[in-house]
């Protein structure tokens, strides 16, 4: 399955388990996750300013994933992977 495709698929797992499941783990969607964190550094204590995003407020079920990170392949819908570049900062986000 390509980038893309396996984008496309999680992004219509979550739809659908927000729409079946109004009482579901994830509260924001992944845009409004990606307009949340997209160029803010995650860090490990609280957020000092309006550049910085801590991790104590991302959901429960969270992976914050730097380049050329191993990472395991079982899909968790209900878990949010933010993709960080070299110095920390999220460059987008997916579910899965």
């Amino acid at each position: 399955m390509s980038s893309n495709e396996e984008r496309t698929f999680t992004r219509l797992v979550n739809e659908h388990r927000a729409q079946n499941n109004p009482a579901s783990v994830n509260t924001l969607n992944e845009a409004e996750w990606h307009t949340k964190l997209s160029g803010k550094k995650i860090v490990d204590g609280p957020a000092h300013s309006a550049d910085t995003f801590s991790k104590r407020d991302l959901p429960e079920r969270h992976r914050v994933i730097p380049p050329g990170a191993v990472v395991t392949k079982d899909h968790d819908p209900d878990r949010l992977n933010v993709h960080v570049d070299e110095q920390g900062n999220a460059s987008h986000v997916t579910y899965g």
